[in-house]
C-alpha cells in the first residue's frame, strides 16, 4: 500500500524550528517534531517550515500531498484591511494562489491557537475559489488543559538553565517584580473583513495604562490604544520582563469556554493570571473566582489590596494538581491527530 503524505506548511511567515521558546506555535511545531519521528507509515514534506533548516516557499511537495498540516495562529488578521504591511500580504497572498492551486482532493488539518482561525475563513478568504476536499481543526483546546501547558514547561526549563548560570556566575536570583502589571499580545477589536468584533480588550488595557501610569505596566505587542513599551517579541526575548512582572489580565473570544496560552505563560513565570468576563467559563482551569474581573478598575483594586506572593503560591498549587507532563499532552495530541487523518471525526 502506497504510503500516504503529510506537508507540514506555513502559509504566511516561515517557521525553522529550533528550540521551544522561539515562536508563538512553539508547542505544535514540538508536538509535530515528535509526531514525524514516531510515524514513519507516512512521507513527510514541508512548505514555509523546517527543522534546524530554513526551508523558504517551495512548492514541490503541495501536488501530491494527501494531507496538508498548517500551524495557524492569526491568519484572520490577514484579512483584515490595513492591518497586515501591504507588501508582506501580496507576497504571501500570492504565494497561495500560484503554490496552492488544487485542493479539491486534499485534506486541510489546521492546528489552531486562535477561534478566529476557522474552517470558513480557510474555505472562503484563504483559500477562496479553491474547493477543498475536507478541512478538520485540531484546537488548542482539544487538548485537556490546553496544549500550550507545553509553555509552562518550557518556561520552568528556560528558567532553571537561568539559574543554574547565575549561580556559575556567582550571580544572585532576580527575585524583585517592579512592575504591578504587564500583558503580551495584541488586541481583537477588528474581526474579518475589518468590522468591529465586539471584542473590548483594547479598552480594558487602555484603562489600566491611564490608571496605573507606564511606571508601573510594561506592554508587549500591537496596540492602538496603549503605549507599547516593546514591539511583539519571541517569548524567549520577553521572559525578563515577565519575570519581573506580579499580575496580567487572560482575555479570550469567540468562545467564552477557551483557555489560552497566556494563563500557563504566566504561571511559569510567576505571574498571577487574571481572567476578563466569562474566560474559561466551565473552570478548567480558573479555580479561584477572585481571578475574575469585570473592569479595569476591579483589577487594580485586587492588585493593590492583595499580597501578591501569598496568592501566587495559592493558585499555582492548585494549577499544578492537574498540570499534565510533556508525555501525556503528547499522548493526547498523538491520538487526536491520528483520528483526523484517519477521518474518524
Amino acid at each position: 500500500m502506497e504510503r500516504r503524505k503529510i506537508t507540514i506548511a506555513r502559509l504566511r511567515s516561515g517557521v525553522n524550528y529550533k528550540r521551544p521558546l522561539d515562536h508563538i506555535i512553539d508547542s505544535f511545531c514540538y508536538m509535530l517534531k515528535k509526531f514525524q519521528d514516531k510515524h514513519n507509515e507516512f512521507e513527510y514534506g514541508v512548505y514555509n517550515y523546517n527543522y534546524n533548516k530554513a526551508n523558504r516557499r517551495n512548492p514541490k511537495d503541495i501536488p501530491d500531498s494527501d494531507i496538508i498540516i498548517i500551524p495557524s495562529e492569526n491568519e484572520f488578521h490577514y484579512h483584515i484591511p490595513n492591518y497586515i504591511d501591504p507588501k508582506n500580504l501580496e507576497k504571501s497572498n500570492t504565494a497561495i494562489k500560484e503554490h496552492f492551486v488544487d485542493l479539491k482532493d486534499k485534506h486541510i488539518i489546521i492546528l489552531r491557537s486562535d477561534r478566529g482561525d476557522d474552517e470558513n475563513l480557510y474555505r472562503n478568504h484563504t483559500f477562496k475559489n479553491n474547493p477543498i476536499r475536507k478541512v478538520s481543526i485540531l484546537d488548542e483546546t482539544d487538548i485537556p488543559g490546553n496544549i500550550h501547558q507545553l509553555k509552562y514547561h518550557f518556561i520552568k526549563d528556560e528558567i532553571r538553565d537561568m539559574t543554574e548560570i547565575l549561580k556559575f556566575f556567582g550571580k544572585p536570583e532576580i527575585t524583585k517584580r517592579p512592575f504591578l502589571f504587564t500583558y503580551w499580545g495584541t488586541e481583537k477589536r477588528r474581526d474579518v473583513g475589518g468590522g468591529v468584533s465586539g471584542d473590548n480588550r483594547h479598552e480594558i488595557l487602555k484603562r489600566i495604562q491611564t490608571g496605573m501610569g507606564d511606571f508601573y505596566t510594561r506592554f508587549i505587542g500591537r496596540f492602538s490604544t496603549v503605549k507599547r513599551d516593546m514591539k511583539p517579541n519571541s517569548m524567549r526575548n520577553i521572559l525578563p520582563i515577565l519575570n519581573e512582572s506580579q499580575y496580567t489580565l487572560c482575555f479570550n473570544w469567540k468562545d467564552n469556554k477557551a483557555t489560552t496560552s497566556r494563563y500557563h505563560e504566566a504561571l511559569a513565570s510567576g505571574i498571577i493570571p487574571m481572567v476578563y468576563g466569562l474566560y474559561d467559563s466551565t473552570g478548567i482551569l480558573v479555580k479561584d473566582d477572585w481571578q475574575r474581573v469585570e473592569s479595569a478598575k476591579e483589577l487594580c483594586d485586587k492588585m493593590i489590596n492583595t499580597n501578591y506572593r501569598e496568592k501566587y503560591n495559592e493558585i499555582h498549587n492548585i494549577y499544578k494538581k492537574s498540570l499534565l507532563t510533556k508525555d501525556q499532552i503528547y499522548d493526547s495530541f498523538e491520538s487526536k491527530l491520528l483520528e483526523i487523518i484517519e477521518e474518524k471525526k
